[in-house]
């Protein structure tokens, strides 16, 4: 059934600044490209996943819908700082307790979604420093499913090194109707991780899955 939601457009001055000002770092000192931005439904919610590698990743992921502002999930331990708090606060930020299943998180992410608003989620739920994904936690795809709303991924290639181009591939939303036709249970749940994990690993040319590098002695 199509999604009768609208996608809320509006323009926070925190947020807005924040991204303009990132997009003009990003363009002047990484040459960040962005493809298949198309990708991304018009008028409506959607949850934006993508691998995770930065603390700037969040910016990249807005700059990939810039008709909305999206709300971000995030470590609760950065709100715990008063200043941090009131700055992800404003930039649509809310903590998640990524030790265990965090309901009030969940709630607030499809809240979040029923309100007409999008979602950014890194669905590894940390960053990885070895150049390849995390495993996926199955609590994004729960929330992904429960929604009902177009799952878009996103993989972001390059390491934010001055003068490195990088590139942000964004792709066309899962095909998800038939998982959210029955049961939304474990199995459901780890079916859509598989098929997220398919979809970054085309979108990263294969590199999403490569095994951890080791250290040379």
């Amino acid at each position: 059934m199509e999604d009768e939601r609208n996608s809320r457009v509006h323009r926070t001055i925190l947020y807005t600044l924040v991204v303009y000002f990132f997009w003009l770092i990003a363009k002047i000192f990484f040459f960040i490209r962005f493809e298949g931005m198309e990708n991304v439904p018009k008028g409506k919610p959607c949850i934006l996943m993508a691998n995770h590698q930065a603390f700037v990743d969040p910016m990249t992921l807005a700059l990939c819908a810039r008709d909305r502002e999206l709300h971000f999930m995030g470590k609760k331990e950065l709100f715990e700082n008063r200043f941090l708090n009131w700055a992800f606060t404003k930039m649509h930020g809310f903590p998640v307790d990524r030790g265990g299943t965090d309901l009030a998180a969940i709630r607030t992410a499809m809240n979040v979604l029923k309100d007409g608003e999008s979602l950014g989620i890194f669905p590894e739920g940390t960053r990885s420093h070895t150049g390849h994904m995390l495993p996926i936690l199955g609590g994004a795809s729960l929330i992904a499913l429960k929604s009902g709303c177009d799952i878009v991924p996103v993989y972001i290639e390059g390491r934010y090194r001055i003068f490195r181009p990088m590139r942000v591939h964004v792709g066309k939303p899962l095909e998800v109707a038939d998982l959210r036709a029955g049961r939304i249970n474990k199995e459901s749940t780890e079916a859509l991780t598989h098929r997220m994990e398919a979809a970054f690993m085309q979108l990263s040319g294969g590199k999403a899955g490569l095994p951890a590098p080791t250290e040379s002695m």
